[in-house]
């Protein structure tokens, strides 16, 4: 629409021929083209509307020609137009027509407003050609033309205006046709629908489109909810959709054009930050800071142009299109270097996405510097009746295109999630066998634990395990990775643990870790574990009806003893050498004391601030419940599964109660 406003360069203002007047045409049938002479001069003067004003100093021009192309140089603000129709050709049109009143039919360029004098007498004007006047889209009106003068004749005087800081090059007079008001009628019908067609049409088809794509979007981020990317789509239909009903308002003069480009201003630059958000989280950029300072150059650039400063204001607007076309196109470029498909085959649509707003003023421009042919012009394309321009057809490859990527990826999400849920399924089914259902407890002994993984299923087990002389064994551990690789590499331990007959924790340890080298050695034997090295932390100890406790560590956090650190000897974790011999140590236990084994997920929560929970928490609730242990420590930030047993050496001898659940989530 801006480029509309802008009309040729014109060369010098040729002198006028002498007064002259339009020539009669004989049997005259429906509407005429009064082609002239017409006389144009450049200024204001409202004794210009008047019959006898003298004209004959006036130029002669053809108003379906160019200014430029008749010797004017482009001005700004008022231009007026005079013709003189003789009594002849008046009474030549009447007299083949019926004794129906004559009217015109006033066809103005653009923005620009139009007021018709007939005989010093105002008979119609544009909707903005007021006392104060203001651009709108100037769509055909209609005139009356009233009593002739003495003579017999009329004259019309057409005054032009458009805004200060348009140029004008072509001319705001078109054409000015002559009928009867049936036939003027008629033809005023045919011309809104010609202006519905060329400047409303292709604008609220592309916004109705742009709606879809914008609920499509929405149904998706409802579908999928951790993929936000979606949502952003749907805002980024919503803002061209928003962006082609203004374009409609403002080509059906619903809209003043200083309303329309304050309007278009500050939806585009919306469009441009809602795009760049969007590209952001398509691609999951690392380029996080970056976008969003581009975003809020962004934002605020729209404020310059209420401001004096139009020239810094373009300039700007300029170069902020330059760099969100290059920030759009690297990061789905670099996206699509990391094996992106989907990013790749977005990379042209957001080219001209990017690029469209800006399509129709470059070959404008280009035209007006003759490096295009003329046509190239606020270059319109046609199916049928409707008119559109590049900026239309780019939008609409980008739409496609957008849309069928879009699918694309959420099918292949979709499917995904299908197999991650499947796994989530398998992994499950898997920890049941590492997290015992029931623990349980003695006449010497009370058990409780807490168990709260991470992401629904991990790499944590513990077993607790009733022996023939009332000891208890107990392992506890943590293996490397998450999800259903973790879940099997910890299956393959606790089977490993239950079949194995020793009750000694250092040669369990070591049992253990042959297991586990042997697992990750040799490939095919377990799929899961040949994807990445694996290694465990495990701590084993099994506690006497007397307190007595032997205990061995491979790489585990070592125990808290009524609230204390036991200090125990290092020890390597399982699975990364072989034949590694542990160590182990014996210690007793007095009745009442608590011994409390956790995983590394308690010391490791990590609050919104990047603090951890730490040792020092830890051992401050160490003596408490696994339960409130455990619950401490999510609500305080959890980043990693979060495994609590609490063993409690009873002050008198029990008798054996219930057995205690295993674990709370």
């Amino acid at each position: 629409m801006l480029c509309a406003l802008s009309l040729c360069h014109a060369g010098a203002q040729t002198p006028a021929p002498s007064t002259t007047v339009a020539s009669a045409p004989i049997n005259l049938r429906g509407v005429i083209n009064l082609t002239g002479p017409w006389r144009f001069q450049i200024g204001d003067d409202p004794s210009w509307a008047q019959p006898g004003f003298d004209d004959s100093t006036w130029s002669v021009v053809d108003p379906s020609q160019p200014l430029t192309s008749q010797g004017f140089e482009p001005y700004t603000g008022y231009g007026w137009y005079r013709l003189h129709l003789s009594s002849a050709q008046v009474a030549a049109f009447g007299n083949s027509s019926t004794n129906a009143p004559l009217e015109l039919l006033i066809t103005g360029n653009a923005a620009g407003q139009l007021v018709v004098f007939a005989n010093g007498v105002e008979t119609g004007h544009t909707k903005g050609m007021t006392e104060h006047p203001v651009e709108y889209q100037s769509p055909p009106f209609d005139a009356s033309l009233y009593a002739p003068d003495a003579s017999g004749g009329r004259v019309l005087a057409i005054r032009t205006w458009a805004g200060p800081k348009d140029f004008i090059h072509r001319g705001l007079l078109v054409r000015v046709e002559l009928g009867t008001r049936p036939e003027i009628s008629d033809k005023l019908a045919e011309s809104s629908a010609t202006q519905w067609n060329e400047h409303a049409t292709a604008s609220i088809v592309v916004a109705f489109l742009f709606l879809c794509a914008a609920m499509l979007g929405a149904a998706l981020f409802l579908a999928q909810r951790n993929h936000s990317e979606y949502l952003w789509l749907s805002l980024l239909c919503i803002a061209v959709s928003i962006s082609g009903a203004v374009d409609a308002c403002f080509g059906l003069d619903v809209l003043s054009f200083p309303a329309y480009q304050i309007l278009s201003r500050f939806i585009g630059r919306i469009f441009m930050a809602v795009t760049l958000e969007f590209v952001l989280r398509f691609t999951a950029s690392p380029y996080r800071k970056l976008v969003r300072g581009v975003q809020i150059a962004v934002l605020l650039l729209p404020f310059l142009a209420l401001t004096p400063f139009d020239q810094i204001y373009d300039f700007l607007s300029v170069a902020i299109e330059i760099v969100f076309c290059s920030l759009t196109c690297v990061l789905l470029f670099l996206a699509w270097r990391k094996r992106r498909g989907d990013a790749g085959a977005m990379l042209l649509p957001f080219l001209l996405a990017a690029t469209a707003d800006s399509t129709d003023n470059v070959l404008t421009y280009a035209a007006n510097k003759h490096w295009l042919p003329e046509q190239f012009e606020s270059l319109r394309f046609h199916i049928g009746p409707v008119a559109f321009g590049p900026g239309t057809v780019s939008f609409s490859i980008f739409l496609i295109s957008l849309v069928v990527v879009i699918l694309y990826r959420f099918i292949r999400v979709s499917q995904d999630e299908q197999r991650s849920n499947a796994e989530v399924a398998a992994a499950r089914s898997v920890q049941a066998l590492l997290i015992p259902t029931q623990l349980p407890s003695t006449r010497n002994f009370m058990l409780e634990s807490a168990y709260l993984p991470v992401n629904g299923v991990g790499g944590d087990f513990f077993q607790v395990l009733p022996l023939k002389d009332e000891s208890l064994f107990i392992v506890v551990g943590d293996v490397s990775g998450k999800g259903l690789q973790a879940a099997m590499n910890s299956s393959t331990l606790v089977g490993a643990f239950r079949n194995e007959l020793s009750h000694d924790p250092a040669t369990v340890l070591e049992h253990l870790n042959r297991v586990l080298l042997g697992a990750v050695s040799a490939p095919g034997a377990v799929p899961e574990l040949d994807a990445a090295p694996c290694f465990a932390t495990c701590l084993c100890a099994r506690v006497y009806p007397n307190g007595e406790m032997t205990i061995a560590n491979a790489g585990h956090l070592g125990p808290y003893r009524d609230g204390r650190e036991i200090e125990l000897p290092p020890g390597l974790p399982l699975g990364v050498i072989a034949d590694n011999r542990y160590e182990q140590i014996t210690f007793q236990l007095n009745r009442g004391e608590r011994l409390v084994f956790l995983s590394d997920g308690v010391v490791e929560a990590t609050n919104e601030a990047g603090e951890l929970f730490g040792f020092e928490r830890t051992q401050q609730v160490s003596n408490e419940p696994a339960r409130y242990i455990a619950q401490t420590a999510k609500r305080f930030g959890q980043t990693d599964d979060i495994t609590v047993v609490s063993l409690y050496f009873s002050s008198r001898t029990v008798h054996k109660d219930n057995e205690e659940p295993a674990y709370s989530s």
